[in-house]
């Protein structure tokens, strides 16, 4: 693993203007996967093709990402972390500080546990403040697990009302040594939000666990569909990471009720479906989704993206549907009008948006890892067996028909490191919505609500790399990012300039102290130091 210079080693430059180019750089490298556990080479992919990039004139919208400089407004680096939100702050639990996990055959060197992040952050993004405090002193309250649950990485969480739950996650068991937990974790966000930010009482007044063996997972993701609770594919990885071990992965979706009176905790009711091996993934992008009922209305689902890895450490490219009621399926992968997804395969930054007058489902894919990638130099498109880090922002839309199609929306802001290399953002990273964004109960966006240039939201932390592969190239290294991005949406057709994507960033609820400090520019417009890292 390559870590980082002391802080100000760094120094970055930023393009902002969306009409930039630069030539990606390929390099030859072995296979790269973040966070969790990643085999030691490539292979063969679920399909021998991808579905080729839909015409991105043909989507009623435009988004571009735009860096916010925060100023002094202190952020951790983290990537693979639990989030939620509440009384308009972002709350951030457990994930990673350091960068691409190691290779070598210590899975203590691998993981350091001393680069897991133990603070309780609560971030007031728009007044430019935040907060934290450390989960992992005896003052807290917390026990031993409690503390191991809430520190590890790469977990699975959903918020419901003002309680975060987080399942399973990797890191330093209670016990000692590295493992997968088998917790699920309730958090009150009220309290824990008010003890972080200074308040009395400890963080054990607003944490409450229960133990499961069948909630030992990893990699995997979490959401609620009508009162019941989905654990979305992952696996179970036992001890320490070496390149020659791979996980148990359960293939499977897992559904339970949470029994919470807000004193104890507990699961029932639990079902889960026949393992099947086209389920066998994880660190994957799942959204909550909306359909047309048939009826005139909408039901709620799951769609399951893409995801690795398949037996020979290719990776996935079907979708998986998961209806209103948990029951999963898949298209067949031999036909030849299934949708075969090529780009943004790996966990990353994401948000779906959703129109009751087209019924079209619009799930909005930010960076992170992907097998293809569109050269900014050339546009072409480009097949990358090993899987780089890449800028691409994309778009899976599913029509009322469920005709799906991918189209390529643009880029992640041009950042380059002290070296004039290329930043690659968005995996792993978590995306936090504005407060006054029109949502459904599901957390899907309302497109038809959206009448001009709006900021949805922002793009925060996860992995950023200044090479498409690290391992075995050259000055090539990776760390966790403390970085802001802005998601504008420009409604089509409707002008869209700098000035109105400028002045709808403004108008969007943030704090005059953020606002004042946001930069756009055609130009090189920043010569400073990060604080820390990326």
């Amino acid at each position: 693993m390559s870590e980082f210079p002391a802080s100000g080693a760094f120094r970055v430059i930023e393009r902002l203007e969306s009409s930039s180019r630069i030539a990606a750089a390929l390099a030859a490298a072995t296979l790269i996967s973040l966070a969790t556990i990643s085999p030691s080479r490539a292979g063969p992919h679920q399909t021998d093709a991808v579905t080729p990039l839909a015409p991105t004139g043909d989507l009623p919208f435009r988004i571009e990402l735009q860096a916010v400089d925060v100023g002094n407004l202190e952020l951790p680096t983290l990537h693979s972390y639990a989030a939620a939100q509440y009384d308009g702050k972002w709350v951030l639990v457990g994930g990673r500080t350091n960068g691409l996990h190691g290779f070598e055959q210590s899975g203590s060197a691998n993981f350091p546990t001393a680069s897991q992040n133990r603070d309780l952050w609560v971030i007031d993004f728009a007044n430019g403040q935040s907060w934290h405090r450390a989960l992992d002193e005896a003052a807290t309250g917390l026990s031993g697990e409690e503390v191991a649950a809430l520190t590890s990485s790469n977990n699975q969480f959903a918020q419901v009302g003002d309680r975060l739950y987080t399942v399973g996650g990797y890191g330093e068991r209670a016990g000692g040594g590295l493992g997968t937990m088998d917790a699920l974790t309730a958090v009150d966000l009220p309290g824990i939000v008010a003890w972080a930010m200074g308040g009395a009482g400890t963080a054990a007044d607003h944490v409450r666990q229960t133990t499961d063996a069948r909630l030992t997972l990893t990699g995997g993701a979490m959401y609620e569909l009508n009162g019941r609770m989905q654990l979305v594919l992952g696996q179970n990885f036992a001890g320490g990471y070496s390149p020659s071990k791979t996980g148990a992965y359960t293939q499977q979706i897992r559904s339970f009720e949470i029994v919470d009176d807000g004193a104890t905790l507990g699961v029932a009711n639990w079902d889960e479906t026949v393992p099947d091996e086209a389920f066998r993934r994880r660190d994957l992008n799942v959204f909550p989704v909306l359909r047309p009922d048939g009826a005139g209305g909408e039901e709620e689902g799951l769609a399951v993206l893409s995801g690795v890895f398949t037996p020979d450490n290719g990776a996935w490219t079907v979708p998986i549907e998961i209806n209103a009621t948990g029951v999963p399926s898949m298209a067949d992968p031999t036909a030849a009008d299934t949708f075969k997804q090529g780009f943004n395969g790996y966990h990353s930054a994401k948000l779906g948006l959703y129109s009751q007058t087209t019924g079209a489902m619009h799930e909005v894919l930010f960076g992170g890892i992907s097998l293809q990638f569109r050269d900014e130099a050339t546009g072409d498109i480009v097949t990358d067996d090993n899987f780089p880090f890449v800028n691409d922002v994309t778009a899976v839309s599913v029509d009322a028909a469920g005709e799906y199609a991918q189209r390529h929306l643009g880029y992640f802001p041009e950042i380059l490191d002290q070296t004039d290399k290329r930043l690659r953002f968005g995996a792993n990273a978590e995306f936090f919505l504005d407060g006054a964004t029109p949502v459904f109960a599901n957390g899907v966006i309302d497109l038809d609500a959206v009448t001009g240039a709006t900021t949805l939201g922002y793009v925060f932390g996860g992995l950023a790399s200044n090479s498409p592969h690290t391992r075995g190239v050259a000055d090539a290294i990776s760390g966790a990012s403390n970085r802001v991005f802005a998601v504008v949406i420009t409604p089509v057709p409707e002008p869209a300039t700098a000035l109105l994507a400028a002045l709808a960033f403004a108008a969007s609820g943030t704090g005059s102290t953020i606002r004042r400090r946001y930069v756009r520019c055609s130009r090189r417009n920043r010569d400073g130091v990060l604080p820390t890292h990326f």
